[in-house]
């Protein structure tokens, strides 16, 4: 006959596993969503001085355009002064800012100032551009008819079709329920509006047919804004290359040139004083 002392001891100590086994199931609950919490707040830190030192970096970049504009009349300081001045006066010149980073308490914020001005205004293209930035971007030769035209009949006022162009009753608008713009591009996204202008075409991507290199994009080298003169002190060695009829070569000696006399950037001498210097050393 079985022992009622031995089966009470029995049954204690399976409920006494069972409240061991829901505390240890309750325990790692809590340090589970002690992690996860732990996690969520490193997030929301991590991104708020993310977006603080991102709006540090704007406010800077605006200060440097602004004594950009009195760059001449600074005074000599101390050294970090001096590097501001510098950097202020090349900036007045159209040169370009890249990596310029200061640190702010335990992070770091790195501004890029490139003056529009140093891509093509695609409002002002001719022809003889387009199929330079359409070559750029590597696109094949036998679409650069109907791309051109294309942008010519959604740019321009008049409804008469180019003979590769498309107007409003042509059916990829039709389809879409748009008409062609018959204005001036606003940003260069626009284009992705016109016939024939993919995001592949734009932004770069895979080419259309297997064996072809891929689309290097052309909205790199395209702006809006500006009169339509190139910055050569600022502009790429792909964009000063969508020039008609300038040879590598010479990109090279433009790019060669921007470090002044003393061939180091960074320095007072830095970039073009003019057009006219340009041609005249080149």
């Amino acid at each position: 006959m079985e022992n009622p002392a031995s089966a009470r001891s029995g049954a204690a100590l399976i409920v006494a596993l069972w409240v061991l086994i829901i505390l240890s199931l309750l325990i790692s609950a809590f340090a589970f969503d002690m992690h996860i919490e732990a996690g969520i707040t490193s997030f929301y830190r991590k991104r708020l001085k993310a977006q603080y030192l991102a709006q540090a970096g704007v406010e800077y970049a605006k200060f440097l355009l602004v004594q950009s504009y009195k760059a001449n009349n600074t005074e000599e300081s101390d050294e970090d002064r001096e590097e501001l001045r510098i950097k202020a006066i090349n900036l007045s010149r159209g040169v370009g800012i890249s990596g310029l980073s200061r640190e702010v308490g335990q992070g770091k914020f790195v501004v890029d100032l490139m003056p529009e001005p140093g891509r093509r205004n695609i409002n002002t293209l001719s022809d003889e551009d387009w199929e330079e930035i359409l070559d750029q971007g590597n696109v094949p030769e036998e679409k650069w008819p109907e791309l051109i035209d294309c942008f010519n009949d959604w740019v321009d006022e008049s409804d008469e079709h180019r003979l590769n162009g498309a107007e409003s009753d042509d059916a990829f608008y039709t389809e879409r329920k748009y008409k062609v713009k018959n204005a001036k591009l606003d940003t260069v996204d626009e284009l992705l509006l016109i016939k024939g202008f993919t995001p592949a075409i734009v932004y770069g991507g895979p080419p259309e047919k297997e064996g072809e290199e891929p689309y290097h994009g052309i909205a790199q080298y395209l702006t809006t804004w500006g009169d339509g003169k190139l910055n050569v002190n600022t502009a790429s060695k792909e964009v000063l290359m969508t020039l008609p009829g300038i040879d590598e070569w010479v990109v090279e000696d433009i790019i060669e040139g921007r470090a002044g006399k003393d061939g180091t950037m960074g320095t007072k001498d830095d970039g073009w004083e003019s057009p006219d210097e340009v041609m005249s050393q080149t």
